[in-house]
């Protein structure tokens, strides 16, 4: 398993808050108890603590990206699970298309150390060439703002 979602972001750098711990997995974790599953693929569960924590088990249209997120994601920190790469975290924010979402994508496209060039192959990969061309605009509007002057 490995973190993605908003602390996968915290990891990163990122100041975005979130309610819940967000796993994706390639199976269910006995560990966790089921509290009800998520709609698009997965459970919802409860940490001894209180804390949400959804374990994402997609069987859609974007298993394959998330399995390949999955089998890429690296240790980060001092952190004791691999987080999900930033590369297929903008990916992933491209599928889910949430307001939240979008914050989160264009934090990740203004962060130094981003491999534009290898997230841009994993989303003409998975979610096709108009997702591609959708992702090189929105880096050239994070380009232009950021070399606005302040």
């Amino acid at each position: 398993m490995a973190l993605v979602g908003g602390v996968a972001m915290q990891a990163y750098g990122s100041d975005r808050l979130t309610k819940a711990i967000d796993f994706v997995a390639s199976g269910p974790i006995d560990a966790l108890p089921f509290r009800e599953e998520l709609s698009f693929g997965g459970a919802r569960s409860q940490a001894e603590n209180g804390v949400e924590v959804d374990l994402i088990l997609r069987r859609d249209e974007y298993a394959a990206l998330y399995a390949e997120a999955l089998e890429n994601a690296r240790p980060v920190g001092d952190l004791p699970t691999r987080v999900v790469t930033a590369e297929y975290l903008v990916a992933l924010k491209m599928a889910a298309a949430r307001d939240k979402d979008e914050l989160d994508l264009e934090w990740l496209l203004g962060r130094p150390g981003l491999d534009r060039k290898q997230a841009r192959a994993i989303v003409a990969r998975h979610l096709g060439e108009h997702a591609a061309r959708e992702l090189d605009a929105l880096i050239a509007e994070v380009d232009w703002r950021g070399s606005r002057p302040k």
